[in-house]
């Protein structure tokens, strides 16, 4: 079941650290399957897929 958790009153470093951490991870895993997507595409189509 989800635990709700004020966002409104506390502390409020670690409130804006529990809000960022997951938006962090998720754009930095976003971002190392979008390198590693265009070296795949790159090591299989190669510069030949210019030239076809």
């Amino acid at each position: 079941m989800a635990q709700l958790r004020e966002m409104t009153s506390g502390p409020s470093l670690p409130l804006i650290l529990n809000f960022t951490f997951p938006l962090l991870l998720g754009n930095l895993l976003q971002q190392t399957y979008s390198l590693v997507d265009a070296a795949i595409v790159g090591r299989f189509l190669g510069i030949d897929a210019w030239h076809r």
